[in-house]
């Protein structure tokens, strides 16, 4: 016997059907993807604003990650060396691209929510995770020309930008990139209270917080006024006592994924240290394209219908998550990518 964590499941239901309550209902999603011909995620395209990917060898000093093909990845760039190869110099990017698209069936490391999505890279962050406002402003607008259908912003800036009027540039490119039809997706923040920090906070940006293994909204994690849905970010739940060790995983399990381990830029696999928001939103970028590939919202669904689809479909019923629904902790609930692909959401 397993207390009810890891292994949440209906009644009845046979082992291998057994779902994470703190997951986001992948194995449903990929099914109906399949049976729509979009297997993976086939035909969305999601850019990743971050430290770089591990997308490509370089010699000497860097290599892909072994669970990526370069045939996953469309042209990017990037805007902190101001060159066409946006190399990580981190692993964090590469964690995060991981998240969305890692390869299945390979043999090599986990998996990812849409392996046959493209992913366009774009360094925007250097090697310590630092940014400006300028590089990333010319990162969101170079994604909506690529024709994004998602980009995903693993980040934030510190709590005293507070409007858009502290970063003009990021917003201008964000309306930029939403009359393109790109859905921005942000990191709510890392820290706790209120409300969620830039760029998550600012006006068209789908802001991500995170939830533990069990459903539990996680320690560290921004809410308020520009939360608008969580996903899994891993750690420790803020409440004491929602959660707990099970046969599987430990109450605080961190999200893994294959990344660079070690010094170098050549040595991959699967530090434990990952946890936040930036893992959350990766999830919710993933669940978008899902959304794109399945055509539920027609060939070409606006950022307002991908985004109203994602929150109305989300879980916040009380037996869905590991402690009371409270839109201030949760924005619209718990992502759920079968409930997301399998039909239009009324008013969607």
């Amino acid at each position: 016997f397993l207390p009810c964590g890891s292994l949440c499941a209906p009644s009845g239901a046979a082992p291998l059907q057994f779902q994470a309550r703190g997951g986001l209902n992948a194995v449903g999603a990929w099914e109906i993807l399949r049976q729509r011909r979009a297997a993976g995620g086939k035909g969305a395209r999601v850019a990743v604003l971050d430290t770089g990917v591990a997308y490509r060898n370089k010699k000497p000093g860097f290599l892909k990650s072994p669970d990526f093909s370069p045939r996953q990845f469309a042209a990017g760039y990037d805007f902190v060396k101001g060159n066409a190869r946006p190399l990580d110099r981190d692993g964090h990017g590469t964690h995060v691209a991981g998240t969305i698209a890692e390869r299945n069936g390979n043999g090599v490391g986990l998996t990812g929510l849409v392996p046959r999505a493209k992913v366009i890279p774009v360094r925007v962050l250097d090697a310590q995770g630092l940014g400006t406002a300028r590089d990333i402003a010319n990162g969101i607008r170079y994604a909506a020309k690529q024709h994004a259908d998602v980009i995903n912003m693993s980040f934030e800036f510190s709590l005293a930008v507070n409007s858009c009027a502290k970063i003009k540039s990021v917003c201008r490119a964000i309306k930029f990139a939403t009359k393109r039809g790109s859905l921005l997706v942000a990191a709510a923040g890392n820290s706790n209270g209120a409300p969620a920090a830039y760029p998550a906070g600012a006006p068209r940006v789908l802001g991500v917080g995170r939830t533990t293994k069990d459903a539990c909204l996680a320690a560290a994690s921004r809410t308020g006024a520009g939360l608008d849905l969580v996903a899994p970010g891993g750690g420790l739940p803020a409440l004491p006592t929602c959660g707990s060790d099970d046969g599987l995983f430990a109450r605080g399990t961190p999200i893994f994924q294959l990344t660079f381990s070690g010094r170098d830029f050549r040595t991959f696999g699967y530090p434990g240290f990952y946890e936040g928001t930036s893992m959350a939103a990766a999830h919710v970028s993933g669940v978008a394209a899902m959304v794109v590939a399945s055509k539920v919202l027609g060939r070409n669904p606006s950022p307002a219908a991908l985004e109203c689809q994602l929150r109305a479909t989300a879980r916040r019923a009380s037996d869905q998550l590991g402690q009371a629904y409270d839109p201030r902790l949760f924005g619209s609930g718990l992502v759920d990518a079968a409930a997301a692909v399998t039909a239009r959401a009324a008013g969607c």
